[in-house]
């Protein structure tokens, strides 16, 4: 039996469905797949889409594909909701996604987590933006939704408003051993006052294509300026696994705070700079 591939792009501007193209093709088309960086719990289960912002729909033939997100994305940890709605109740379906960057003349994957069934058609997506978009270069992030069915294959691309955030959130670091590393962390602009877990994401650079690295410890080092200190009880970041580090900081006190944060390895500092992170306790 032949399959049918079809390629389905949908824009979102201004939070809305703009529809652009639709094509239909036949040949044997293979993607590449997104990083997986681990799997997360289903501790969102009973999301209500109706308190979210709508990205983007889509109807075609007997399905609806819709993007929700919970605010307006930018260049750091995201969390996307997929909802996919077929009238055919006897129609068996697998859903995918993949996370690209199109910057026009070359493009690159983005770090991803495998895509957590929450029930009743939704499907969270947790992904981790490491530039926003570039106005005039390219198509920007791109969200594609893969849809395998017994004899055909749906792929619907959803453009995505990604902007700068306040404060940088996913940080370029080059390495002893001239790796190229992308370090996200993954704290939210504001938190509040104590000791809390802090994560971060490592990905490796390497020409257009990102990899999980899991070889490095995360020292952290939180100082307040305006008070010129720091605080105890503090913990480096430890792999966890698939790109995924964790540890515990202590903000002891309100007010804005910057994360140093340089990269180790056997006891050795690796990376060449010292990143930093603004992040304001209240």
């Amino acid at each position: 039996m032949k399959t049918i591939t079809r390629s389905i792009t949908v824009a979102a501007k201004h939070l809305y469905l703009i529809p652009l193209v639709l094509s239909m093709y036949s040949c044997n088309h293979t993607t590449k797949q997104t990083i997986a960086i681990t799997d997360m719990s289903s501790s969102d289960s009973t999301v209500d889409l109706s308190h979210m912002i709508q990205l983007a729909d889509t109807l075609y033939d007997s399905k609806k594909i819709s993007l929700w997100t919970s605010d307006r994305l930018s260049n750091k940890f995201e969390s996307l909701y997929l909802k996919y709605e077929n009238d055919k109740t006897n129609s068996a379906a697998s859903l995918d996604y993949q996370i690209v960057m199109d910057m026009g003349m070359m493009s690159h994957p983005g770090p991803s987590y495998p895509l957590v069934n929450l029930g009743n058609g939704v499907y969270r997506a947790d992904v981790v933006f490491n530039m926003a978009n570039i106005k005039d270069m390219g198509k920007g992030w791109l969200f594609k939704t893969i849809v395998k069915e017994e004899d055909k294959t749906d792929t619907l691309i959803f453009s995505l408003p990604v902007h700068q955030d306040s404060f940088t959130r996913t940080l370029l670091t080059k390495t002893k051993r001239n790796d190229q590393l992308f370090v996200s962390c993954l704290l939210p602009q504001e938190v509040k006052v104590g000791k809390q877990t802090i994560a971060f994401v490592l990905s490796k650079k390497d020409k257009e294509i990102l990899s999980n690295v899991d070889d490095y410890t995360v020292a952290i080092e939180p100082f307040m300026p305006a008070m010129k200190h720091g605080s105890s009880e503090n913990e480096h970041a430890k792999s966890i696994g698939n790109g995924k580090y964790s540890g515990m900081i202590h903000f002891s006190m309100p007010g804005e705070w910057i994360v140093k944060v340089k990269l180790m390895k056997d006891k050795e500092t690796l990376s060449e700079d010292t990143l930093i992170y603004t992040v304001k306790v209240k």
